[in-house]
C-alpha cells in the first residue's frame, strides 16, 4: 500500500500512497522573528525536522524571583527558570529553501517559478495522498500533516501530540522523561526556597517553572526518535519544552515527607518540511521529491505545534512512583 508522505533519515519519513511521501513547512512572519538561539535544530536536520517556534505566553504578576534559575545541578535535560510558561528560543532549518551560504540564517531564500515537470510531479503526488487516506488509516496523523504540507499555504497547524505520547512506543518515553526532568526541577526549587527561608518548610507553598528545549529525536536517548511509520512521518524529529505549576503540602507527621502536585504542559514544536541530503526512512524516497515543491512555492514549510497536559502527584524523593493523570485529555 502506499501514502504520499515523506521525511527523512531516521528523522524524517515520506509517505507514499504505495510508496512514497513527503514533508515540509514554509517559514512564517512568526517563525523568523522567533528567538535565534538554536535549542538544536541538528536532532532535527537529521530526523527531518519539522515547525517553526511558537508565540511566548503572556505573563501574569510573578513572584519577586520570576526568572531566577533553577539549581538542578545538571540533573536535568532541561534547564529551567521560575515563573510562567515561557517559550524558549528554538531555530528550525529552511529546508530546501535553506541560506546555502548560511545554515543558521533563519530567512528562507526566495523561490523559483515551477515547470510543467514541477506541476506534473506535484499532482502525481496529490494523488498519491489521497491513495494513502484510503488505504492506509493507521497513517492519518502523517496524512494530515503532508496535506497541510501541500495546500495549507505555510499556515501554522496544530497537531494531537496527545496521540504521539499515547499511541508511539517512543512518544510514551518522551512523556515519562520529561515528566520526570520536571519533577526533578520542582524538587530542586523546592530545596532552594527552604535553603533560602526555613520557615517554608512547615507551609503550603505554590510555584511556577519554565524550562529550556529538549531535542527529540536528538543524541539524548530520553528522547528517542518516533517508532512508527505514522510519528515518523508527521512529525520525526521535533522540539519539546516543560512548564508547571507546582504545589508542595507540608507532611501531616513530624519527620514525614513532604508532597508534590503540578500540573503541567508538555509543549512541542516542529517545522514541516524536506531537507537536502535526507530520505524517507520507510520507503527510500529521496527528499529531494518534495523538496521541488518548496523551491517552487506549489507546497509550503510550516509550523505546528502540540501539548499534552498532566497532573503529577508524589512524595518527595520519590519521582519513580509518581501517579499521572491527563489533564482536559491532554489537548488544548
Amino acid at each position: 500500500m502506499g501514502t504520499p508522505i515523506t521525511g527523512s533519515s531516521t528523522q524524517k519519513v515520506t509517505f507514499k500512497p504505495p510508496e512514497e511521501q513527503p514533508k515540509a513547512r514554509p517559514v512564517s512572519e512568526k517563525q523568523k522573528k522567533a528567538a535565534v538561539e538554536p535549542a538544536s535544530d541538528e536532532f532535527e536536520a537529521r530526523a527531518a525536522g519539522r515547525h517553526p517556534p511558537v508565540t511566548l505566553n503572556a505573563a501574569s504578576p510573578l513572584p519577586s524571583d520570576t526568572g531566577a534559575a533553577v539549581p538542578t545541578n545538571g540533573t536535568t535535560s532541561a534547564k529551567y527558570q521560575v515563573g510562567p510558561p515561557r517559550r524558549p528560543a528554538i531555530q528550525h532549518d529552511n529546508g530546501f529553501l535553506q541560506n546555502p551560504k548560511d545554515p543558521k540564517d533563519p530567512n528562507p531564500i526566495a523561490t523559483r517559478e515551477p515547470s510543467m515537470s514541477d506541476r506534473l510531479a506535484e499532482a502525481k503526488w496529490a494523488v498519491k495522498l489521497e491513495a494513502a487516506r484510503r488505504l492506509r488509516p493507521d497513517l492519518k496523523d502523517a496524512t494530515d500533516a503532508y496535506s497541510h504540507f501541500l495546500s495549507g499555504n505555510g499556515k501554522d497547524r496544530t497537531f494531537d501530540y496527545e496521540r504521539f505520547v499515547t499511541q508511539d512506543e517512543s512518544g510514551k518515553k518522551v512523556l515519562k522523561s520529561a515528566t520526570q526532568d520536571t519533577q526533578k526541577a520542582a524538587e530542586a526549587q523546592y530545596a532552594a526556597m527552604i535553603a533560602k527561608d526555613p520557615s517554608l518548610a512547615g507551609k503550603p507553598i505554590t510555584f511556577q517553572i519554565t524550562g529550556g528545549p529538549i531535542g527529540v529525536g536528538g543524541n539524548d536517548g530520553k528522547f528517542p526518535y518516533p517508532q512508527t511509520e505514522n510519528w515518523q512521518k508527521a512529525i520525526g524529529g521535533h522540539s519539546i519544552w516543560n512548564s508547571a505549576t507546582v504545589t508542595v503540602t507540608p507532611p501531616s507527621t513530624p519527620g514525614g515527607k513532604p508532597s508534590f502536585s503540578m500540573d503541567m504542559t508538555v509543549h512541542a514544536e516542529d517545522r514541516y518540511n524536506f531537507n537536502p541530503n535526507q530520505k524517507d526512512i520507510a520507503t527510500g524516497i529521496p527528499d529531494s521529491d518534495n523538496g521541488r515543491f518548496e523551491q517552487t512555492g506549489l507546497a509550503h514549510q510550516y509550523t505546528q505545534t502540540g501539548s499534552v497536559q498532566r497532573k503529577v502527584s508524589w512524595p518527595q524523593g520519590d519521582i519513580e512512583n509518581a501517579t499521572s493523570n491527563p489533564i482536559n485529555n491532554g489537548r488544548r
